[in-house]
């Protein structure tokens, strides 16, 4: 039997090839650069800026869209870059607006397109002590006809001030239930944590400080013991050394009788 495969199959292998690689390799949109804080107390200015590149797929025209949860935007600038570095001159601006759209076309050959948001982080509408309650700083998305696809969100935690010292209070209770084994503690810091997703800060801050109070009165009290056994074999050596020591008195005072 002949194992050769004939022209045509082999042809038709190739293109077969060729074709599964183009679809494998084929460049998705990435974000190669992202400059975001963590976290932001509310009314706190924030700047988030992000750079895609690989932006054309199969030479495939597409919309760029962003979306932000940042609140009285200053400043919202999208920058398309040549490979030469070069840019487009004007920057797209879109100041005061909390979303945008822009279209990229493939014969445009841009190597990357950078987009810099600056405002205030926004009120809290859900407190969440974990995972801790957060907004999107700013979403970019891929449009393409019916289609849309995450490209990056920027997610970014924030605070008030008193929510800070009531989560701050709980995290020093939790260091502290860590080390012990109490059912008490342990419930103690649940109502703080309930508390605090309630936005009760105060109550939370309370429970907390009562609950590390309880874990450290707990690892108190189990250090006790062996404190006391250490006490105890002390004084048991002592009573050991001082009846040995009486013993031999005893019985050098016998012998001296004797003589």
């Amino acid at each position: 039997m002949n194992s050769i495969p004939s022209s045509k199959g082999t042809a038709l292998l190739v293109t077969l090839l060729i074709a599964m690689a183009a679809v494998g390799t084929a460049a998705a949109v990435t974000s190669s650069n992202t400059t975001a804080p963590d976290e932001a107390q509310v009314g706190e200015e924030v700047t988030v800026e992000v750079t895609l590149t690989e932006l054309y797929d199969s030479d495939t025209d597409w919309t760029l869209q962003g979306t932000t949860q940042l609140t009285n935007v200053t400043d919202w600038q999208v920058t398309q870059t040549y490979p030469n570095g070069t840019t487009v001159e004007p920057e797209q601006s879109y100041e005061g607006e909390t979303e945008f759209e822009l279209d990229i076309a493939s014969g445009d050959n841009f190597e990357s397109v950078s987009v810099s948001i600056t405002g205030e982080a926004p009120d809290v509408e859900s407190f969440s002590y974990s995972p801790a309650q957060t907004f999107n700083g700013v979403q970019l998305t891929k449009l393409l006809g019916d289609g849309q696809t995450a490209i990056e969100t920027v997610e970014i935690h924030h605070y008030t001030n008193d929510s800070r010292v009531a989560r701050d209070a709980i995290e020093g209770a939790e260091a502290a239930v860590e080390d012990v084994d109490s059912a008490d503690a342990e419930n103690r810091l649940q109502r703080a944590i309930e508390s605090y997703n309630a936005g009760s800060f105060d109550t939370a801050q309370g429970a907390a400080e009562d609950a590390e109070r309880t874990a450290n009165n707990a690892q108190g009290s189990e250090g006790t013991p062996v404190f006391l056994y250490g006490i105890g074999a002390i004084v048991v050596l002592a009573l050991l050394g001082g009846g040995a020591y009486y013993y031999r008195s005893q019985q050098q005072d016998s012998y001296d009788k004797l003589r």
